[in-house]
């Protein structure tokens, strides 16, 4: 059976007691750390009696999983070793004192350019090895470095050969290929590629074992070379060094006094560093998340907003935890905090700390009285966790917010302060409750009546758009769900509905067919299942959707003209955003959000060949779109939408799009915070664009500065501002063929995406996005950074264009979340929010 921390074990003929269980960073299967009763190995015990084992049965499992992923796998290590921050196998003290490193001789431009590709690369695995060392050992690490040349077809690393190097890739390119053992004839699969600024071999760095994939050159190639000598006793000794920093500032922390030096040093492996800039919120009251926070450098300042404005009331010096509350109840935070200058703080959330430790109310409840303070947390704690959801889920899910309010943060003293930042409002949201499809389309369908129609009356005959609108509502065939449009194989599908009457920010209606399990929480329902995620083992998929109403005018009667989907089918991942326009654009988002599922997953290309899949799917839901529109008297002629669809199917990140809704695809790593593509609007006056819509009879004309639009020639109508388009019949030349982008991810990527419509994306371009959303989904995950990203591009629209707000939709996909503490039953979780 599993063992679990706390079990009573025995390695080889020693007896012992786990302390901890989980993964590793560079290192496949369970792994297990006993502290031994008696100390052994060298030197009596200086190697602190910590062992680790390998779990073989899951070695065996995982080991062809993660090769196909092309990241070279690990066998159990021969040797015994300590647990450390990046490499599994320990330094001998004696062997490092009489190392000295090496020095190969560079010009300044050759030592810029490998500085600039070891920090710029899109290639995490650089940042998760290097991010962490400090500058003199990396200004070591450059001059230990070789370049060698590498022939077309040279082999640099063959399968089986005992490593001895790492490479980066200066220049050229390399296949990565893996034995088949599947198959009776063998042979090699290819399973990888790797180009300019990717590095391979990692696993030579940090174990003694053969090299488990072959990488030939395909060009004639340069790669930068580093022993594996000069990487241990250069980075793996700054980062143990770090560790010994982290354990000795934990011990120093009042919250884990009682803890003992085996859970501190379990803790600060699980603990991230964040660094803040001056005024920098830090958490903000009224947020829902579950992390605690440790001052390492800098300062910090809580403050309560009031009626009238801010008040401050505590400050935090090195050392001070805040944010503990949140670890025990789950509450919403009863306060913002605030960096005082330029401040580091170690974070601890809530699920790491009860996996590694268990319930942080036991782990208080041993000296209570020194914790006089936190006995109202500690009970309200308890009795939560007595309904608690599944450990899977606890960091996706928020504690039940009717429990005692009694809990605050211990905040002291303080005097009056004026707001250091604007701060985001937390708009009024409707009350409402759970509803299936069915219900929902019955209630669509009804909606209110027609003004000046008594009850029992026969409508009268539309007249202008808000009767128009009124009487498509009794129409099921407009806006009820379509059952012959569900996805194939899907084992998830949610998409947004349609409802009369909406109001500005008002949450669209979540429609639902599923075979997971949710839980509810308010307004919120979390989805979780487990799905097979390549190149991401152990890694967890987490999604957040938010679409909420616009505001075109006080008497604006047009539903949200926004909508999206996603659905998953085995281990593919599907999103998209349709942004509708004009009077009847809320149709045609609605109809898109089904046929775009329906015509991709019976698709003969569905998962073989997605440019083809895609493009058959957008150009096909157009053709079902103007016959829909055809048999319901719809005036598609100046109505439409944008469409933007992301799919992955691991390793591989595949992007559609027309018009302007778009999607980014960054990394969320703290060292390696960047984006990595974003799509391009569908303009017409793009030269390729406007030569063809030209071509087909339209004009364009520039109606404003930098502002162009399409028209039927010699015509004011309609003035369509993007060259793609479903819908929009008018004007000839206008596309429906996607633009198309893949991206391939590797197995230590740290990747989202944002999907989103105009209503986001006006505002704020790609790199700010990134700047705003990476380091709040690292801290509180998808959705409350979705959330952030929605208000804060209303705040934007608020400024620039007064009581005007578009539609507002996003969908944030979170890859390869992974708690290394954790066996999670699910992989894959999914939050949206629902309108009674």
């Amino acid at each position: 059976p599993p063992v679990k921390v706390g079990d009573r074990v025995q390695v080889v003929s020693c007896a012992g007691t786990v302390a901890h269980v989980g993964t590793t960073e560079f290192a496949p299967g369970s792994w297990v750390g006993v502290v031994l009763d008696e100390a052994v190995g060298k030197h009596d015990g200086a190697q602190h009696g910590v062992g680790a084992v390998a779990d073989e049965a899951s070695n065996a499992d995982s080991d062809d999983d993660l090769a196909d992923s092309g990241l070279e796998v690990v066998p159990a290590p021969s040797i015994r070793f300590r647990r450390a921050a990046v490499s599994a196998e320990a330094l001998n003290p004696e062997e490092s004192a009489d190392w000295k490193p090496p020095v190969f001789e560079k010009s300044p431009e050759e030592r810029r350019q490998l500085s600039e590709i070891i920090r710029t690369s899109p290639d995490s695995k650089l940042q998760i090895m290097f991010g962490a060392i400090d500058a003199e050992t990396f200004h070591s690490v450059i001059d230990a470095m070789y370049l060698r040349a590498i022939a077309q077809g040279e082999k640099v690393i063959e399968e089986g050969d005992v490593g001895k190097e790492f490479f980066i890739v200066k220049s050229g390119h390399f296949d990565i290929f893996k034995r088949n053992k599947d198959s009776a004839e063998g042979g090699d699969v290819k399973v990888f590629e790797a180009g300019a600024g990717f590095a391979f071999g990692e696993i030579a760095l940090l174990y003694n074992a053969p090299r488990t994939a072959t990488v030939s050159a395909t060009l004639p190639s340069e790669v930068w070379c580093l022993g594996r000598q000069s990487f241990r006793n250069l980075v793996v000794s700054s980062s143990e060094k770090q560790f010994q920093e982290y354990v000795e500032f934990l011990r120093g922390c009042e919250i884990l006094a009682e803890l003992s030096n085996a859970e501190v040093a379990t803790l600060a492996e699980v603990c991230q560093e964040e660094e803040f800039e001056e005024d920098e919120a830090i958490l903000e009251q009224g947020d829902k998340d579950s992390m605690m926070y440790i001052v390492r450098r800098g300062a910090a300042v809580a403050c309560i907003r009031g009626d009238r404005g801010e008040v401050e009331v505590m400050q935090y010096k090195r050392g001070d935890v805040f944010g503990e509350i949140a670890l025990l109840t789950g509450e919403p935070r009863k306060a913002s905090v605030y960096a005082i200058g330029q401040t580091c703080c170690m974070c601890i959330s809530r699920e790491a700390f009860n996996r590694t430790l268990g319930p942080i109310h036991a782990i208080l409840s041993r000296n209570i009285d020194k914790y006089q303070k936190y006995q109202d947390a500690i009970a309200q704690g308890s009795a939560h966790r007595e309904h608690e959801v599944p450990d899977d889920l606890l960091s996706h899910q928020e504690a039940d917010a009717d429990a005692d309010k009694s809990a605050v943060e211990v905040f002291e003293g303080g005097a009056g302060r004026q707001a250091r930042k604007a701060h985001r409002k937390r708009e009024p949201r409707d009350s409402a409750v759970a509803i299936d499809a069915t219900a929902q389309a019955e209630a669509a369908c009804a909606g209110p009546a027609v003004e000046g129609a008594a009850a029992g009356e026969e409508p009268k005959e539309p007249g202008g758009l808000k009767e128009k609108i009124a009487e498509d509502f009794r129409n099921p065939a407009l806006v009820a769900p379509d059952e012959a449009l569900a996805p194939a194989g899907c084992q998830l599908q949610v998409y947004g509905g349609l409802r009369l009457g909406e109001k500005f920010t008002a949450d669209k209606t979540l429609l639902v067919r599923t075979q997971v399990d949710a839980a509810r929480e308010e307004l919120e329902e979390t989805f979780a299942w487990r799905a097979p995620v390549v190149p991401f083992k152990d890694g967890i998929t987490r999604i957040a959707v938010l679409c909420q109403k616009g505001q075109k005018a006080p008497s604006d009667p047009t539903p949200n003209q926004d909508n999206y989907f996603c659905f998953f089918v085995g281990s593919v991942q599907v999103c998209g955003v349709c942004d509708g326009h004009g009077p009847f654009g809320h149709l045609v988002s609605f109809r898109l959000v089904q046929t775009l599922p329906h015509f991709l997953t019976t698709s003969e290309h569905f998962g073989k060949d997605w440019p083809r899949a895609m493009k058959e799917a957008f150009l096909s839901a157009q053709a079902d779109l103007v016959s829909f529109a055809q048999v319901h008297d719809i005036n598609i002629d100046a109505s439409g939408a944008a469409g933007t669809c992301l799919a992955f199917d691991g390793p591989r990140i595949h992007i559609a799009w027309i018009g302007d809704s778009g999607a980014m695809v960054a990394s969320w790593n703290r060292r390696d915070s960047r984006l990595v593509f974003g799509t391009k609007d569908h303009k017409p006056e793009l030269p390729e664009e406007r030569e063809r819509l030209e071509a087909a009879g339209s004009e364009v004309r520039e109606v404003d500065e930098g502002s162009h639009r399409i028209y039927i020639r010699g015509t004011n109508f309609p003035g369509l501002t993007m060259s793609r388009a479903f819908g929009d019949t008018a004007c000839a030349g206008v596309l429906q063929e996607p633009e198309y982008k893949e991206i391939l991810c590797q197995p230590s990527d740290e990747y989202y995406a944002v999907i989103a419509s105009d209503g986001i994306w006006e505002f704020i371009e790609y790199e700010q996005a990134v700047e705003l959303s990476a380091k709040k989904l690292r801290l509180k995950g998808p959705r409350e950074t979705v959330r952030f990203l929605v208000e804060a591009s209303r705040k934007r629209w608020a400024y620039c264009c007064g009581d005007y707000c578009d539609d507002i939709t996003a969908i944030l996909v979170q890859w390869n979340y992974n708690d290394k503490e954790a066996t999670h039953t699910t992989n894959h979780t999914l939050t949206a929010r629902r309108h009674e």
